[in-house]
């Protein structure tokens, strides 16, 4: 309460979405309140109070800024009249994508609200937030759902024989996977969970040794059996490969047995790095990079082309600056930047790489193996896509929230560094001084906000903004509805519980948070049927989804389907018109001679539509920095998916840990790189599409195989 300057401030006006009301603000040690006056009855009687809740770690953005809010608005003439000059205002931006703005008549008071706020928002210990200090209301005391994952039970529910009683089972390859503990006091790998699975023909020893190939010991583990084939799905962080071309014999020997266990000799198995091509190999650089393929027995590779932390952050900031002035106008700012920020693109990429990953994992019985860098981020998402369209239970608000605390929480993504939980000062902006020190302390503290935040990403609500497109192509599919998604993107943010506090579960442990906090999954089960979908049906096939079928979350950002999405309809109708203009152009001045030599030179140029071997590692990356100056990036093929790109080049910040962020190139021999791999052109959905065709897959073995 000490940092409390003023508690409370009558007569202030409320802007929000346009709106405008007068009410009375409270300032709490864990919330902001704001109390509207109250309704009167028939008798003009007061019938309860109204208020607006906001939690502090919710805030994502303050300015403190002088005269009326009126000056923000572009059709606002200022020479008009002096009032506009008067008293001050704060302007609140959230991460919910929720805007406020309020209006102080007198500035001083106004500064007291804003450096209070300041105070109580920007906090240096997790022990601080509001999760620590909350008291479950009444309907949550029964449920204590940090005991709902339990990793045995959740693994033989998905069909391994993991007791010690060795009942023999019914799916193949069930009985050659064990539990390993290892990983106890989380010394092998700290960002890892404690127990384990792994092939039982593995030894602890050959584990011990592995561990040191993969970046943060981040070794290849099972994430999910699938019971129909026997199938598995892996999941690990980069190899350390480095420019010397290093190997592990125990990394190669523990990939082989994986793909054994289900009696699989011969077949053909998937190694999955989520990154672009170019990113991968400027890793090799660093001591890590990408598979050596060929050291892999059986083994092909795909690239999904998924851009990393900094170019999501970014994508999805250009979306907050379209709805910047929600607070006092309900209009888009910019609707343009809709387009620039290429979050669709982001979005229909990911869910092409899960159509791919599914197709592959359930018609073509692959084991997939997945990564990204480090393995939590691209990679948690990948792995729970697919897991989500090929079971059934994960579909279900039980389901998904065992896969959250499975596939997330358990395996290390990085929640409190990438949600941005300990906030600093340099998110709070007072532009209420002109002064030329005024002015280069603002640039100093933009440029140190750039600094502080480079490390969040919105990769989870990237994940459920996923998952909404497939609820949209899917309606009766899903047990929990479109609210479900919204309010876990609310309390991703909100630190009410303590399930996304934290970086991995030895954070957990060490912070005691199932004994001082509760979990988030209380809410959602004590209000079940708030967030369950009435057209829900049981369905137990798989789901493929239809990445050409993408919109904006409209509800998340609190406008209409119109709104967000009408605006994008009519750019993809006039990209359409205008490549059906250059198109017939240019089928008048190029012969059919000249046609059929450039679709046979860029068949070679960019033959990377198959999968290769990948053995000259160095050779290749340097083929392609050599011959990518001088080549043009072909024209995208006008699927129904994509966003028309800006004319302008978005500049790309440099990371510390993480990929390059180059563009998108890839080598001659074969690679598969999905994202950028412009010719697929999608047909059809239907089940018996082999996932590896229309991609001119130059593997022979692949082009033989038969889809059932």
């Amino acid at each position: 309460m000490e940092y409390i300057k003023i508690t409370k401030v009558d007569d202030i006006k409320l802007h929000r979405r346009g709106l405008c009301v007068n009410g009375t603000l409270h300032l709490t040690t864990h919330h902001l309140i704001f109390t509207l006056p109250p309704q009167l009855d028939s008798q003009q009687r007061p019938v309860g109070a109204r208020e607006l809740w906001c939690c502090y770690p919710m805030i994502e953005k303050v300015e403190f800024n002088k005269g009326s809010l009126e000056l923000f608005l572009e059709e606002t003439d200022i020479t008009s009249t002096g009032d506009l000059l008067q008293g001050a205002n704060l302007r609140i931006k959230c991460r919910d994508f929720t805007f406020l703005a309020f209006a102080f008549q007198d500035i001083k008071q106004c500064h007291d609200v804003f450096d209070s706020i300041m105070k109580l928002t920007c906090i240096n210990d997790i022990s601080k937030l509001y999760a620590f200090n909350y008291t479950p209301v009444r309907i949550e005391q029964d449920f204590n759902s940090w005991n709902d994952y339990q990793q045995i039970t959740e693994f033989e529910r998905q069909g391994l024989n993991l007791s010690e009683d060795g009942i023999d089972s019914s799916y193949p390859g069930s009985d050659n996977w064990r539990l390993s503990t290892l990983n106890k006091d989380y010394r092998l790998c700290r960002t890892y969970p404690s127990k384990l699975i792994v092939p039982k023909s593995i030894s602890d020893t050959i584990l011990s040794h592995s561990v040191k190939f993969r970046s943060k010991n981040r070794f290849p583990t099972l994430s999910y059996f699938y019971r129909k084939n026997g199938c598995s799905i892996i999941r690990c962080s980069q190899p350390m490969v480095g420019i010397k071309q290093s190997r592990s014999f125990q990394d190669e020997k523990l990939l082989t047995e994986v793909f054994k266990t289900n009696g699989g000799d011969g077949r053909t198995n998937l190694i999955v790095d989520a990154r672009p091509l170019t990113n991968a190999m400027a890793q090799a650089a660093l001591g890590a990079g990408t598979e050596i393929i060929d050291n892999y027995e059986g083994c092909k590779r795909v690239f999904l082309n998924i851009e990393n932390i900094h170019v999501m952050r970014e994508s999805l900031n250009k979306i907050k600056e379209v709805l910047k002035n929600g607070d006092i106008s309900n209009q888009l700012y910019n609707r343009e930047l809709l387009v620039k920020s290429n979050w669709l693109d982001h979005v229909s990429n990911m869910l092409r790489a899960t159509d791919l990953l599914v197709k592959s994992i359930h018609l073509n019985n692959m084991h997939l193996v997945i990564h990204c860098s480090d393995g939590w981020d691209r990679t948690s998402q990948m792995s729970s896509l697919v897991q989500l369209c090929l079971d059934p239970f994960y579909r279900t608000v039980e389901g998904f929230c065992i896969l959250v605390e499975k596939d997330w929480c358990s395996f290390g993504h990085k929640f409190n560094e990438r949600s941005g939980h300990l906030q600093r000062e340099t998110k709070f902006y007072n532009y209420t001084s002109d002064s030329n020190f005024q002015m280069i302390k603002q640039l100093n503290q933009q440029f140190k906000n750039h600094q502080n935040t480079k490390l969040e990403s919105p990769i989870f609500q990237q994940f459920l903004d996923c998952i909404y497109q497939l609820m949209r192509q899917f309606p009766d599919k899903f047990q929990y509805n479109e609210r479900f998604l919204r309010r876990l993107v609310y309390h991703l943010y909100s630190c009410q519980y303590g399930t996304f506090l934290y970086d991995c579960e030895k954070e957990k442990r060490d912070l005691q948070l199932e004994v001082k906090t509760r979990s988030v999954w209380d809410y959602f089960k004590s209000r079940k049927q708030e967030f369950t979908n009435p057209d829900y049906v049981e369905y137990t096939d798989v789901l493929y989804p239809n990445y050409s079928n993408v919109k904006f979350w409209f509800q998340l950002y609190g406008k209409s389907d119109q709104e967000l999405n009408g605006f994008l309809d009519i750019q993809r109708q006039r990209e359409v018109l205008k490549k059906k203009k250059e198109e017939a152009s240019a089928s008048v001045s190029i012969s059919s001679e000249e046609v059929k030599s450039l679709d046979g030179d860029k068949g070679n140029e960019y033959a990377l539509n198959g999968f290769g071997n990948g053995s000259d590692y160095k050779s290749n990356a340097t083929e392609l920095a050599e011959g990518y100056e001088d080549e043009t990036e072909p024209e995208p093929a006008g699927d129904a998916h994509s966003i028309p790109s800006s004319d302008e080049e978005d500049e790309q910040e440099e990371e510390d840990d993480d990929d390059d962020d180059d563009d998108d190139v890839g080598d001659d021999n074969g690679e598969l790189e999905i994202g950028n791999d412009k010719s697929y052109d999608r047909k059809d959905n239907e089940s018996n599409c082999d996932p590896l065709g229309n991609m001119n897959v130059v593997s022979r073995s692949l082009e033989q195989m038969e889809i059932q």
